[in-house]
């Protein structure tokens, strides 16, 4: 390389010299400045949408007071008046888990519960509405695995909150 460098004219030097400036310039700009630049724009974005939804949440922080002071303040539907065993059995059929519903059988204020063979992906999201939408808080779970895959046979005890 060194021989090679030295049978060049002082012009040729000067030029790959220069070329030899320019790329390394050229390489900073597209390895370190541009993504710099892209990732500063993107920042910039960011902070402009979580801005905004900072300010969103803010204008509504307000009426999610009072609306969770409201339900506080209310009885929780179906223990208000309404048969735990009926609003079991309403919501289950509403969900799509009444053929799996096996039996439903009163105890103190709940319900004891028994499925068997029905999805555990449905099971779990009944139980999160009975929950929040009617007041009734799982006090008892046992789950044990189904014939087939993605099935469950379960025994809940259900109560009010």
């Amino acid at each position: 390389m060194n021989s090679w460098w030295a049978g060049l004219a002082s012009r040729e030097r000067l030029i790959m010299g220069g070329g030899a400036v320019v790329l390394l310039l050229v390489l900073l700009y597209l390895l370190v400045w541009e993504p710099l630049a892209k990732q500063r724009q993107q920042v910039r974005a960011d902070i402009s949408a979580l801005s905004a939804d900072l300010a969103w949440m803010q204008q509504v922080a307000s009426q999610v007071k009072r609306r969770a002071a409201q339900q506080g303040t209310q009885p929780a539907a179906g223990t208000g008046g309404g048969s735990v065993l009926t609003l079991v059995e309403v919501s289950a059929r509403a969900a799509g888990l009444h053929e799996a519903l096996e039996r439903v059988q009163p105890e103190g204020q709940g319900a004891r519960i028994w499925f068997t063979e029905t999805g555990f992906d449905g099971l779990a999201g009944w139980l999160g509405e009975l929950e929040q939408r009617h007041g009734l808080q799982v006090s008892q779970l046992a789950v044990d695995v189904g014939n087939t895959p993605g099935t469950v046979t379960a025994r809940i005890k259900v109560e009010p909150r």
